[in-house]
């Protein structure tokens, strides 16, 4: 009778494993579909993410108001009060600083119909003329970066962003 009774269970922790099973399976079917579905959405909160990093990393001397108004055209919140009360370091200017970043990667990790969140991977070239010999320098990085996205009046804009990292891939200019 004990071997009757271990299959008896065996059977029914079976049957419930399958079970779980199928409802996982489900679910993520489910929530795949739910995700191709604001697909368009989504789209939209990365483009709107990989615009505002790229003008955060991206600067010119030559330009520093355009720099300014591109950030406040792509924020919302804290983050558009930071920039909009900020000046520009004068030693970038001194230094004929430029800074160029392109976005190797982006990904929206959490998605609503007002709210995302999404993490990007950069690459950024600095430039600026060293002050004590004069001559160019180079630094080449790789950054990865999280924003929180807010839809306002349509349009997704960056209410938060954190540089979670950066490493360097190589340097010029000695």
């Amino acid at each position: 009778m004990g071997m009757i009774g271990g299959r008896g269970v065996m059977a029914v922790l079976g049957g419930l494993a399958a079970l779980l099973l199928v409802i996982a399976v489900v679910s993520g079917w489910q929530g795949a579909n739910r995700l191709r579905g604001q697909g368009e959405g989504i789209g939209e909160a990365e483009e709107a993410a990989r615009l505002f990093v790229e003008a955060y990393g991206s600067f010119d001397f030559r330009e520093p108001a355009a720099y300014r108004e591109r950030l406040l055209s792509l924020s919302t919140g804290a983050v558009y009060e930071a920039i909009a009360a900020a000046q520009v370091d004068p030693t970038a200017l001194g230094q004929q600083q430029t800074i160029a970043t392109e976005t190797v990667a982006v990904r929206v990790t959490a998605f609503s119909d007002d709210e995302a969140t999404a993490s990007a991977t950069t690459e950024q070239t600095r430039r600026a003329v060293d002050p004590a010999s004069g001559q160019l320098r180079e630094q080449r990085l790789r950054q990865h970066v999280t924003c929180r996205l807010v839809r306002v009046d349509g349009r997704w804009l960056v209410a938060e962003f954190r540089l979670m990292s950066e490493e360097p891939l190589q340097s010029a200019g000695k």
